[in-house]
């Protein structure tokens, strides 16, 4: 029985590299993890190693690999879809019973954990092999030797598809019911805690670092770098759950028609300033964040995070800023960072997509799988009568319609393919038409279902149905949300409006904020809230 490892190291960013393991890098210790599978447990009787990665990076990677102890040899492109990596691997595969695939930025491969799944696969006779429950970058997946050219032959329908973590699942889904598949099941399932622990980004590769600084302090044995130990350490370490930002929610624009049913925003306004939101663009004088001072902010962003997603539609409409190209371009000039949009559409037109195109062509290549910049337009209804009662019908200087809505999200789709959402917030009024804009839409793949939030009572309770987790897990914004609002003011979260405010961007440094954050307690508004459990971009 000949095995063969094939590692994945086709990526734009660095971390990887960085020896913040006692000396080591991640890479080292995927080759480390190759060498324990191989010369201490049965998962074959040969083997061999192929790893698939850039001009960028071979020198790093063959550096790591003078200290394997099987036979590796190094294939380079400097690209690659899903497709190309699979009929890569198929090439290779003659003679090959096993294929254990793994990616070159995951430092905590459990060799034990392969080998129950190497176990599990072949008393199954499986041709797909892959664990489930434990956070990422803990076990690689196992392919049939047989099947690989199987799964290319697949892959060659999604051309231009990135290769993503279920490179090889994703192909296979196609025609799931073609294969024998085996999943090893944690004994304790740690999904909703979205661990990932892969030097793929700098939120990811400190949260590595500090776990494997949590093991060694506790521990300090080599062997406690096991999967159910990693996992059950990670869950409870806050230096480990809350790194740095991912995700920035920024208010750019003050102003919006003020009339939406699902915002608690006007009411606050008004409450704070004295005007209705629909006049703030007049009325306030600091009713559009200084373009200069967002540029600013998003050079302590990307220093601070490396990579994240930039919201600019915490509150307000942000077509409304009068210099919004300039903040996009402020955003993508930082390769590490996106945009994310969400609109009512109004303001979009022929001319303002032509302006952000030409700043996202300008802009240097993301060095993350996100799109430049990704649109969500809020729609919540499939006829206009039901549109008024989500969003009523604005103002006489700012009116608003599902029609503009739908032309709007048509002119973006043609300009952004793949990046454009129709959203439907789900409440008890509109849910009777939720079916009806499922099935209308679903086929272009740009659905969006959103669940309702009263903002921990601030709004009528609209919601559905209670969909949160039965046990409360650490809440995910405040994990790895930033919320900044037009006068720097950093609240703990969204939810806080303009109260528990952590500090401002504007006269404090933004890493000094992200910190002081980590300090504020759990509130009777964290009590009413249920948005802890659910996913930004």
């Amino acid at each position: 029985m000949k095995t063969l490892f094939s590692v994945y190291a086709v990526d734009s960013v660095d971390y990887a590299f960085d020896p913040v393991f006692d000396g080591c890098n991640a890479v080292d210790r995927v080759v480390s993890w190759i060498n324990t599978v191989s010369h201490e447990h049965k998962c074959g009787d040969s083997y061999e190693a192929v790893f698939f990665t850039c001009s960028r990076h071979e020198a790093g990677i063959r550096a790591s690999l003078e200290k394997s102890g099987i036979p590796v040899s190094v294939v380079i492109a400097e690209h690659m879809t899903a497709s190309d990596y699979i009929n890569a691997l198929a090439v290779r595969v003659d003679g090959i019973d096993t294929v254990i695939c793994a990616r070159y930025s995951c430092p905590f491969y459990d060799a034990v954990l392969t080998a129950r799944l190497y176990e599990l696969h072949t008393q199954t006779a499986a041709e797909y092999t892959f664990a489930d429950g434990w956070p990422e970058g803990f076990a690689p997946c196992i392919i049939n030797g047989g099947t690989v050219s199987v799964i290319a032959a697949l892959a060659r329908k999604q051309q231009a598809v990135p290769v993503s973590r279920t490179v090889f699942f994703d192909a296979i889904k196609q025609d799931i019911n073609s294969f024998e598949i085996e999943t090893l099941i944690a004994p304790e399932d740690m999904r909703l805690y979205r661990l990932d622990f892969s030097c793929e980004t700098k939120e990811k590769t400190c949260a590595c670092v500090n776990l494997f600084r949590v093991i060694r302090e506790t521990s300090g044995e080599t062997g406690c770098f096991s999967a159910d130990n990693l996992a059950a350490k990670a869950v409870f370490e806050s230096s480990v759950l809350r790194t740095v930002p991912a995700f920035y929610n920024i208010q750019i624009s003050a102003a919006c028609a003020g009339t939406c049913i699902c915002c608690p925003y006007p009411a606050a306004y008004k409450e704070r300033y004295g005007h209705d939101v629909s006049r703030a663009g007049e009325l306030n004088p600091h009713g559009f964040m200084d373009s200069g001072d967002f540029a600013r902010l998003m050079d302590q962003a990307a220093a601070l995070s490396g990579e994240a997603v930039i919201a600019v539609s915490l509150w307000g409409e942000p077509l409304l800023h009068p210099r919004f190209t300039e903040c996009v371009a402020s955003i993508l000039r930082h390769p590490g960072l996106s945009v994310l949009v969400e609109t009512d559409g109004m303001l979009v037109t022929r001319t303002l997509i032509d302006a952000v195109q030409s700043v996202v062509a300008a802009a240097p290549a993301r060095t993350t799988d996100k799109p430049p910049i990704v649109w969500i337009v809020s729609m919540d209804a499939v006829d206009e009568p039901m549109y008024r009662q989500m969003h009523g019908s604005g103002t006489e200087s700012y009116p608003l319609s599902l029609n503009r809505a739908e032309e709007a999200v048509h002119l973006l789709e043609k300009a952004f393919p793949a990046a454009v959402y129709r959203q439907f917030v789900r409440t008890q009024i509109n849910e009777p038409q939720l079916e009806t804009f499922y099935r209308t839409y679903k086929d272009s793949g740009t659905v969006l279902i959103q669940k309702y939030d009263s903002f921990a009572g601030l709004l009528p309770d609209y919601k559905v149905t209670d969909v949160s987790p039965v046990v409360r897990n650490p809440c995910w914004h405040q994990r790895r949300d930033m919320v900044i609002l037009l006068d720097g003011s950093v609240p703990v979260c969204r939810e806080y409006m303009y109260d528990g405010i952590c500090g401002n961007v504007f006269t404090q440094s933004m890493k000094a904020v992200w910190e002081q954050g980590k300090y504020m307690t759990f509130t009777e508004k964290c009590r009413l809230c249920d948005e802890y459990y659910t996913f930004n971009f």
